[in-house]
């Protein structure tokens, strides 16, 4: 299910504003992915296969980083979560 979302566009200042701040989400969710796969290293060390919902919870990580660079690179224009719905596994 889908936000609504305003049909105008945002005047080129906001626009460049969000652009600015989702690209330094980008680079947080960057550090949070690098976590994820040592913990998945050391779970799957321990028992022998990787944590099913890390799994997917990164996946939806991957999957969310694909929204931001669509929005950055303006092939979407609605903006990334927590402006629209979260990604998720149906995508």
């Amino acid at each position: 299910m889908q936000n609504q979302t305003n049909n105008t566009e945002d005047p080129w200042i906001f626009t460049a504003l969000f652009m600015i701040i989702f690209y330094f989400v980008y680079l947080l969710i960057g550090y949070v992915l690098l976590v994820i796969g040592g913990l998945q290293l050391i779970v799957k060390l321990l028992s022998g296969s990787p944590q099913a919902e890390l799994q997917k919870f990164g996946g939806q990580l991957g999957r969310y980083l694909g929204h931001i660079t669509q929005y950055i690179a303006m092939q979407r224009t609605q903006k990334p979560y927590p402006f629209s719905d979260w990604p998720t596994d149906e995508e």
